[in-house]
């Protein structure tokens, strides 16, 4: 049962985390960045300022559905790592099959703009983003929202039947087989940084795979309570980002006036 980060249990869990090299991970669109639309989503300047400040103690990661060309262009800082398309692009020495997905990306690109095309059958509100390598179908400008979905669901069966099917909010990501998750990615983040443990929040299914990773040493954090959701914790609501984000600088700054964390400013990798 996931219990609120704001909470006794909560900072327990906090506790047992929140330490000298933690890998402090987030998810970026309905994370770190509101809700606004997926073309205007940005990095808002307070929620900037006080990831500056954390990785001036501790590494940071962002771990995104985007493409990695996409997320540069709106972040006004650059993360230690920065990890895009759920876990393929941005990952240290992970170039493995790269070249293959992006095939497969573009064949199932290339089968459902034609289907798409037939406005008899689907919603003109329906969109494709090829992210090279994963493919994002948009429907949040749809008519009918229930039955845009079901005749997605069963076009992905006729045209991707192999591909891995991700859902978020108003999206339908399609993953090839085999390709990495976001899980995958954070374990290997945590090795490239020797990071001990690791802190990871992100707001949907896109990151359940973090989620459902069985490890004492990562924290999950989710936006918003789901009884279906494997994280550990929750917040109650994205504006709470920046809440939690103090209390992790003011946790690690205590411990560094306390003498567990070496002084001095660290600098990002």
């Amino acid at each position: 049962m996931m219990i609120p980060f704001f909470s006794e249990q909560g900072r327990i869990q906090a506790a047992r985390i929140l330490r000298e090299g933690m890998l402090c991970a987030f998810d970026f669109d309905g994370t770190l960045s509101p809700f606004m639309g997926y073309e205007n989503a940005r990095l808002p300047a307070d929620v900037c300022e006080r990831l500056v400040r954390l990785q001036s103690m501790t590494p940071v990661a962002i771990v995104t559905g985007r493409a990695l060309s996409d997320i540069r262009t709106r972040l006004p800082f650059k993360p230690d790592y920065l990890v895009a398309n759920h876990g393929q692009e941005g990952v240290p020495g992970r170039n493995k099959d790269s070249e293959q997905y992006r095939r497969t990306v573009d064949c199932w690109a290339d089968a459902l703009k034609k289907a798409l095309s037939d406005a008899s059958r689907y919603d003109r509100g329906v969109s494709l983003d090829n992210k090279r390598y994963s493919l994002a179908v948009h429907y949040r400008k749809a008519a009918d929202y229930e039955a845009t979905e079901h005749r997605l669901t069963r076009l992905f069966a006729e045209v991707a039947p192999q591909a891995h099917i991700l859902p978020g909010k108003f999206v339908y990501n399609l993953i090839p087989p085999g390709a990495p998750d976001k899980g995958d990615a954070l374990l290997s983040l945590m090795k490239a940084a020797g990071a001990p443990t690791a802190l990871y929040i992100g707001d949907d299914e896109t990151d359940e795979d973090v989620f459902a990773l069985d490890s004492s040493s990562i924290l999950t954090v989710r936006i918003e309570k789901s009884a279906h959701s494997h994280a550990r914790c929750y917040l109650d609501s994205q504006k709470d980002i920046i809440s939690l984000l103090d209390f992790v600088i003011g946790t690690l700054e205590t411990s560094r006036k306390a003498g567990d964390i070496t002084t001095g400013e660290r600098k990002p990798t």
